[in-house]
């Protein structure tokens, strides 16, 4: 049996990320891509967890059920990325990571704050602990920061 890498997981990853913002025709920026894969790198644990350990967040980017709700209410009151499906509960996010992507773009494109720059990745991981995070979550900047470099390096 041969191992798969970090880094060959990690690609797949981007790929699924660049799959879910071409089908759902959601702004597909290189500082969305790299803010969902920083965010995606940390919250799964390095592409291992798609169900949070004691806790209620789901998939690759551990999306809680709430967040999720707040995404279908938001693209049913908006009208916006009418391609994104909305009859999925939220543990569909454990098994199709292309709608957790999506989903997760679209919970940061309801952020009013604009991205930081592609290759601001300190400023890419200032947003995620604020807007994904919160400032009442474990997480920290440095570790959004940790596990993007760890398995993607510097940009």
């Amino acid at each position: 049996m041969t191992a798969v890498s970090i880094q060959a997981i990690a690609l797949a990853v981007r790929a699924t990320i660049e799959q879910a913002l071409a089908r759902y025709h959601l702004p597909d920026t290189e500082a969305a891509v790299r803010l969902l894969l920083m965010i995606a790198a940390h919250e799964s644990g390095a592409f291992i967890y798609v169900r949070q350990k004691g806790g209620p967040a789901l998939g690759l980017f551990q999306m809680e059920p709430p967040t999720y709700q707040f995404c279908i209410d938001y693209l049913t009151r908006s009208g916006r990325f009418k391609t994104m499906p909305l009859g999925y509960g939220p543990q569909r996010l454990v098994t199709d990571s292309v709608l957790a992507a999506g989903m997760a773009r679209v919970y940061l494109y309801s952020k009013p704050e604009p991205l930081p720059d592609a290759d601001d990745l300190a400023g890419l991981a200032s947003y995620a602990k604020r807007h994904w995070n919160s400032e009442l979550g474990a997480a920290t900047e440095a570790d959004y920061l940790d596990a993007y470099l760890a398995v993607y390096g510097p940009a």
